[in-house]
């Protein structure tokens, strides 16, 4: 076979068309390999648990009877936020990911939702502000969005010390990349490049600030909005959660290594991190170990797409859902065709120094708004199968898995096992 062409068809049968790719990137540029939306690497995920409904043994609700969605993040703040469902617009940066008309129409959809918007780790849009329904601040590694003044535009500080494809690096984007308008929102001349360092400070980057430290001067910024830590999950879960705890903050984020980002090297989104649902597990065991479940808030991102999955990570602790990749598909849902053949869709929502396509804004927001309102009816109709007057009710009890070693991880029963 070497010595002719079924050589070449054996080794692209044994290499993954995606590897090839990112070979050839490599051999020709000499550089890291960047690449948007995560990783497709397989995942110990949700799909391999069902949700239980309710018919003899326990009954579902009629059609008619209401159903509580409504939680909150951060009970213990003075000024904790009231969101509408457990959902929330996870972050994805103006300028280092997305275009203004994408982040205005994110925040029109979450305005009409009444669910909070997060800004990522791009410079305060005082117009996406006033469009959104609650607005979540992020506050890290970078200089800009400093100012008291935009501090206190925020419902909540969520302190981002890495997320789920880019757990906790470093990001220098060149100047090029990032048009004169980012720039003047971050601070920055025509030459800076928009830095995002490894490590959280307060005063001097490369001098890092401990977090209680940084906790501490938000709340004395704010008047008594939640403080939240969101990172990346990794196999130190619990080591990286009791900082969290002796940080004092009231809301704890955690990215699975589902996570994407608008480019991330490929090295740090596919072999770096722990899955959703491990991570979820874990945080939820470790919390209520330190006698701290009741303490904090626990949000959950990276990988989540639709109602079933969001009602069973709530089902397993979390107290609300993160939705960053699923939103922006539906921001271009309606608007695709304007891009395709000779643009990829990202096109449409992806901030471009010299973009190309413009995003229709108020068709975007409204493809958004329909989505979370499918979820919305969907994760209803769920609830009164399961017999449940409110979400808060849900329970591992509410779970099955179809496969053994996810029972053993979820600590849920196996659906090959009988009960009773």
């Amino acid at each position: 076979m070497s010595d002719t062409l079924a050589e070449l068809y054996l080794s692209v049968k044994s290499t993954p068309p995606a590897d090839f790719l990112y070979s050839s990137l490599r051999s020709q540029s000499g550089q890291v390999v960047i690449r948007p939306m995560g990783s497709a690497r397989p995942a110990h995920g949700f799909d391999d648990l069902a949700l239980v409904p309710a018919q003899l043994a326990d009954t579902p609700l009629n059609e008619t009877e209401p159903v509580d969605l409504t939680a909150v993040f951060g009970g213990r703040a003075k000024k904790p936020v009231h969101t509408a469902m457990p959902l929330y617009l996870s972050g994805m940066a103006y300028g280092l990911a997305l275009t203004q008309d994408a982040r205005l129409a994110l925040a029109m959809a979450s305005g009409r939702a009444g669910i909070p918007l997060n800004s990522g780790q791009g410079p305060f849009l005082a117009a996406e502000r006033e469009r959104c329904s609650t607005f979540v601040l992020q506050f890290g590694r970078w200089v800009w969005n400093r100012d008291p003044k935009i501090l206190r535009q925020a419902d909540m500080i969520e302190v981002q010390v890495g997320q789920g494809a880019m757990p906790g690096n470093a990001v220098v984007a060149t100047p090029g990349e990032v048009g004169p308008d980012i720039k003047r929102l971050m601070g920055l001349g025509p030459s800076d490049p928009p830095t995002i360092h490894a490590n959280l400070f307060l005063k001097t980057p490369g001098e890092p600030t401990p977090l209680k430290e940084v906790v501490q001067f938000l709340r004395g910024e704010t008047d008594g909005v939640p403080v939240a830590l969101k990172m990346g999950a990794g196999q130190r879960l619990e080591a990286d959660l009791d900082v969290c705890l002796e940080a004092d903050v009231d809301v704890i984020v955690i990215d699975g290594t589902e996570g994407a980002t608008g480019n991330a090297p490929i090295t740090l989104s596919d072999h770096f991190g722990i899955t959703s649902l491990q991570a979820l597990v874990r945080a939820v065991a470790h919390l209520e170990r330190r006698g701290r479940r009741r303490d904090v808030t626990l949000l959950l991102s990276g990988g989540f797409r639709e109602p079933g999955d969001f009602l069973k990570a709530l089902a397993l602790g979390a107290d609300g859902i993160g939705l960053a990749t699923i939103a922006m598909f539906a921001l271009a849902h309606r608007q695709i065709s304007d891009a395709i053949p000779f643009h990829p869709p990202t096109d449409l929502v992806f901030y471009r120094a010299d973009p190309k396509i413009p995003l229709k804004r108020d068709q975007a927001a409204l493809s958004l708004t329909n989505f979370l309102e499918s979820c919305r009816a969907e994760m209803v109709i769920a609830l009164r199968t399961m017999g449940h007057r409110r979400i808060a009710d849900l329970s591992p009890r509410d779970l099955c898995a179809l496969d053994p070693e996810i029972a053993r991880l979820a600590r849920v029963p196996y659906a090959g096992d009988p009960v009773g």
